[in-house]
């Protein structure tokens, strides 16, 4: 009879017990996933174009969700997916630190949108926004496409011309008025008048240090056409004339 009473006991004991871990354990998991343990305080930093809120709201830490939820890598694609971010580093510090270092694309050309606005290009033909004035400083480019909106891509045509403004000297902008899809290849019209025929976008390198050269050195007096197809011969054409290959 003490025997049963005792195994009576310990099974009591051990059910206590478990119940108490169990009751722990619930207690732990509730207090893991609430908000004494969230994402309370959200530190954004790093961008010049994107605001703290949009941020936020884009990486889903709106209402400090708890940390132990949350992964740095789908925060990270979250805010990629805004048009001017290029990459978002995430860091998760525990009480309830969530740290967005954030590295903006680079804008490289303009085209027209619509008649009242202008999209902002990136060298991989991504839209980063729609203004209403043309941006001062950035080449213009024309695909022959209608834009995207912001955080949508150029096609084929238009991320070629792309990285054809993103190969483009700095110095160089100022002269140039536009760089259009001709046929096919790249075209770059100057402001003087002259056309610089650049052709595929390989080597455009090459094809925008000969340009400079030739602006540079060259008698352009009567000049139309400067074909660059060739870096390494760049052609002059005569108005109505005939070639003339340009001296190294």
């Amino acid at each position: 009879m003490r025997v049963a009473r005792a195994a009576g006991r310990r099974r009591m004991r051990l059910l206590i017990a478990a119940l108490l871990v169990a009751l722990v354990g619930a207690s732990f998991l509730a207090v893991l996933h609430s908000s004494l343990l969230g994402a309370r305080d959200v530190e954004v930093s790093g961008s010049a174009h994107v605001s703290r809120e949009s941020v936020v709201h884009a990486a889903g830490l709106e209402g400090a969700p708890p940390l132990v939820d949350l992964s740095a890598r789908a925060i990270a694609a979250r805010v990629e997916r805004l048009p001017w971010v290029g990459k978002a580093v995430v860091t998760i510090s525990w009480p309830s630190t969530v740290r967005i270092r954030l590295t903006d694309r680079v804008p490289v050309a303009e085209m027209r949108a619509t008649r009242t606005t202008w999209a902002v290009i990136d060298p991989t033909g991504r839209v980063l926004e729609d203004v209403t004035s043309p941006p001062e400083g950035l080449p213009r480019i024309t695909a022959g496409e209608a834009s995207p909106p912001p955080g949508g891509r150029l096609l084929s045509t238009g991320r070629a011309l792309a990285r054809t403004a993103a190969s483009m000297p700095e110095s160089m902008v100022p002269a140039v008025s536009e760089i259009e899809w001709r046929g096919d290849g790249v075209d770059v019209l100057l402001r003087a008048g002259i056309v610089a025929v650049l052709g595929s976008t390989s080597s455009l390198g090459d094809k925008f240090l000969a340009l400079a050269t030739v602006l540079a050195k060259g008698d352009l007096a009567g000049i139309g056409t400067v074909d660059l197809t060739v870096p390494s011969a760049p052609v002059l054409i005569r108005k109505a004339s005939s070639p003339i290959v340009a001296r190294k």
